[in-house]
């Protein structure tokens, strides 16, 4: 076991770094050479003020290992890769900065209102949302599948789900974007706060009108061994499931389209026999794209990671793009594979009291949406250059302009 830091030459802090574009080499030379490293937190535009430092888990076995152990490696002092103030953690991430028991409680209540039963219910409204975002361009023959069709799907189905007025979805979505575009930073932050803000203005809304049959009035009466959420605490829900909602369900969708074209035959195989491959498919996706590269952990002990040591108050960093390409695991892990034996991808995370709440939200707003997708635009191809987001956090395509044969508007 070693407590050495090995210099690699570079640093994941390093905003440049996620310009590169062999990031998915730099990944595979880490989990071949230094599975478990210490990364520096130089200064940069992302983070002026520097910080003290963290290790880097890219291996499958060990993010898994990481995640599952919550006794060693706490949430509670932050999921972001920045250190921040007890208030920040506790409003810039709600229930992901938390540990047990507040943290087992508080998704207690949660996972009364949002259970596989109220996803079930929400199909039809989910199918409106997905044929209503394809509508949008199928008479023009051509589009940015990320601006013009999929970049606010999930929105719109997050704000049917939270009662967010149209009118007030647009600039919510904005907000979404900075959040996550530079995680953790001064300028998330405070957009962060402007979603909460609004949600407090929602909730009190819902008190005064009495229409406590939606999921926001649900929340506030949802209790577990007599305890019920804050509006504050409810609010700072709202900007997590806003923000995780949103992004990571249309990166699925945006990245996962763009690897279907690097994919054709895979491509063909899922539209023809789309019912039996859905599953499968999606799971593939998610694993595929990685939406979410990363959260941390802080160790509670001195531990050995890999062959490590990790001191006690250390930060742990999981890496799931990597682990999620982790050869020991996946064959052919560069490639969709629709017909894995197993996928124990970590897409949601790499298990544990964290795994994500929203998983079977995401599935079912994928799957659907590609249901319609073949079914309205058959034809859809990539007609153009990528654009990739540069960001540490989510794996997010930002430009992918498409053509297809136009046609008439699906009509429900």
């Amino acid at each position: 076991m070693s407590d050495q830091k090995p210099n690699l030459g570079f640093t994941l802090s390093d905003p440049e770094f996620w310009n590169r574009s062999d990031q998915d080499e730099a990944f595979r030379l880490l989990r071949e050479q230094a599975p478990v490293s210490w990364h520096e937190e130089i200064a940069s535009e992302w983070f002026p003020e520097g910080g003290r430092g963290f290790w880097s888990v890219v291996r499958h076995a060990e993010v898994t290992q990481v995640s599952k152990d919550q006794e060693t490696f706490t949430s509670g002092f932050g999921t972001e890769i920045v250190d921040m103030t007890p208030l920040e953690q506790a409003t810039f991430g709600g229930m992901l900065n938390m540990h047990a028991p507040q943290h087992a409680k508080y998704r207690s209540i949660v996972n009364r209102v949002l259970t596989p039963r109220t996803v079930e219910a929400m199909s039809e409204d989910i199918d409106r949302q997905a044929v209503a975002a394809i509508n949008r361009v199928v008479e023009k023959g051509s589009a940015d599948f990320v601006l013009d069709i999929v970049g606010d799907y999930p929105a719109q189905i997050i704000g049917d789900l939270l009662s967010v007025p149209e009118s007030d979805r647009a600039p919510l979505i904005d907000l979404t974007v900075q959040a996550l575009s530079a995680y953790g930073t001064q300028q998330a932050y405070s957009s962060y706060l402007e979603i909460i803000d609004y949600a407090l203005g929602l909730i009190n809304e819902v008190r005064k009108s009495g229409h406590d049959d939606n999921f926001l009035g649900r929340l506030l009466t949802a209790e577990v061994d007599g305890e019920s959420m804050s509006d504050q605490d409810i609010a700072i829900f709202f900007a997590l499931l806003l923000t995780a909602g949103i992004e990571t369900t249309a990166s699925t969708l945006a990245t996962g389209f763009y690897g279907l074209s690097l994919h054709p035959d895979r491509r063909v195989e899922l539209q023809n026999n789309f019912d039996e491959l859905a599953p499968a498919a999606v799971e593939e996706l998610i694993r595929w794209v990685s939406p979410v590269k990363h959260f941390r952990r802080t160790a509670t002990r001195d531990v050995e990671v890999g062959g490590q040591l990790i001191r006690e108050g250390d930060k742990v960093v999981m890496w799931y793009n990597s682990a999620n390409r982790d050869e020991t695991v996946f064959s052919n892990p560069d490639s969709l594979v629709f017909n894995r034996e197993q996928n124990p991808h970590v897409g949601f995370g790499g298990g544990g009291p964290h795994f994500c709440l929203g998983a079977v939200l995401a599935r079912k707003e994928t799957t659907l949406f590609l249901r319609r997708l073949f079914e309205i635009v058959p034809d859809i191809q990539v007609s153009g250059d990528a654009v990739f987001a540069q960001s540490n956090f989510v794996n997010a395509v930002t430009s992918l302009p498409v053509s297809f044969t136009p046609t008439k508007k699906l009509v429900l």
